[in-house]
């Protein structure tokens, strides 16, 4: 075996100028392929770390999947919103440990700007990790104008502890009102999470609340009274085996028109809506790695029309036909097996490169590792399929006739 392993890498070195062809198209589809599964996995990953240790989202009824995009990812936009004096009823719950409100409908720069509590910075976690800073503090004294910012709009606005900004009163395409003449000063710089926190401007409820009550250039603080409106509450239980006699609990709260949602159960629901653009994905980078098949297949054939003299030479000299055969076999498992080798160090370097990308831009983490038993299985699955077309251009070099060999047609 050693010795036929030998002369099917000297004929390929014969050969290299087709070999090199058909090892980089290898080399291309196995990438693409291994990338679809790489951002298919780090994405629902990312987005299920999102908000570490949250086990309920409790906001206005309506669309669960939009509830968790908008409060958590800041997407889309709020349908309703409900009353802060929900809070007191559902902290009172004996099973519920901490309750954070998170307010938006205010931007800086077109980043979010979420009103918030400074309990969020105690319960909060983001990949399963603490909050951190890079510089300053967190939020203090929920009366004071203080601003934290994310590590993405630190970074592109180079702002500096220390600073003021102006924040917006609105948000997206919709009419603004500037609130320049109630500046706030930036006290704290987080750390990258790698989640939308990175790309948010925290700020306190009652400063929030207060941007919204300037009368006559002036400005009246609001606590998070019964007229106060919140987007959502992030809420931790006590022990998560809870958490459906909490939603129970809430769910018979009189005329609160409430929902609690589990994030977890949301964004299963939202991947079975994006499955669709998923599998039109792999089915791409499926029809890449067929044609890349056929085209291995077709090479191999083409290539026995100027290899005839050099078979027949090997049953001249006594080889058996099966070891003929294999000859082709260990040919196209070496160029397979080195595509995939290869494949796999360029995607690795692609991860490397685009790492930083997206965490900041789509805040999803992405990190060099070995190969998942899923990826392993299906390129198991492609050295099989790969040997069982380059089967076809093998049994032809097998039934090739001696005669043939040595005097080829012309």
């Amino acid at each position: 075996m050693i010795a036929w392993l030998r002369i099917a890498i000297q004929s390929a070195i014969a050969r290299k100028g087709s070999i090199v062809i058909m090892v980089l198209s290898t080399t291309i589809s196995v990438a693409i392929l291994l990338g679809v599964f790489k951002i298919r996995d780090d994405t629902k990953t990312s987005f299920s770390n999102a908000i570490s240790g949250v086990d309920l989202v409790l906001g206005a009824k309506g669309s669960p999947t939009e509830l968790i995009l908008y409060s958590v990812f800041h997407i889309g936009r709020a349908t309703n919103t409900i009353s802060a004096q929900l809070e007191t009823k559902v902290r009172t719950m004996k099973q519920v440990a901490w309750m954070v409100p998170i307010q938006l409908g205010d931007s800086y720069r077109s980043y979010p700007v979420v009103g918030t509590s400074i309990e969020f910075f105690q319960h909060i976690r983001a990949q399963g990790q603490s909050l951190r800073f890079t510089q300053g503090r967190a939020l203090s004294d929920p009366r004071l104008f203080e601003v934290v910012l994310g590590s993405a709009i630190a970074k592109k606005t180079n702002h500096r502890i220390g600073e003021q900004i102006a924040i917006t009163h609105g948000s997206g395409s919709g009419p603004k009102q500037d609130h320049s003449n109630s500046p706030f000063k930036i006290v704290g710089i987080l750390e990258a999470t790698g989640t939308p926190i990175d790309q948010t401007i925290l700020i306190s409820t009652n400063a929030f609340d207060a941007l919204h009550d300037i009368q006559d250039g002036g400005l009246q603080f609001a606590k998070l009274n019964p007229e106060s409106q919140v987007s959502a509450f992030f809420i931790g239980l006590k022990e998560r085996s809870s958490v459906f006699s909490v939603r129970r609990q809430i769910d018979a709260l009189p005329d609160a028109n409430l929902m609690a949602v589990m994030p977890g159960v949301a964004l299963d629901d939202l991947w079975s809506t994006m499955e669709v653009a998923e599998n039109a994905l792999l089915l791409m980078a499926l029809g890449v790695l067929i044609t890349t098949i056929l085209g291995i297949t077709a090479t191999l054939l083409v290539s026995l029309q100027s290899r005839r003299r050099e078979l027949a030479i090997f049953r001249a000299l006594g080889v058996k036909p099966y070891q003929l055969l294999s000859l082709i076999l260990i040919e196209a498992f070496l160029v397979c097996l080195s595509g995939i080798i290869l494949g796999w160090f360029v995607l690795q370097g692609l991860i490397y490169a685009s790492a930083d990308y997206l965490r900041k831009e789509w805040g999803v983490v992405s990190e060099l590792g070995l190969p998942t038993p899923d990826d392993l299985l299906s390129l198991l699955y492609l050295v099989i399929i790969v040997l069982l077309f380059a089967g076809i251009p093998a049994i032809k070099a097998y039934r090739m006739a001696l005669n043939d060999g040595l005097n080829p047609p012309s």
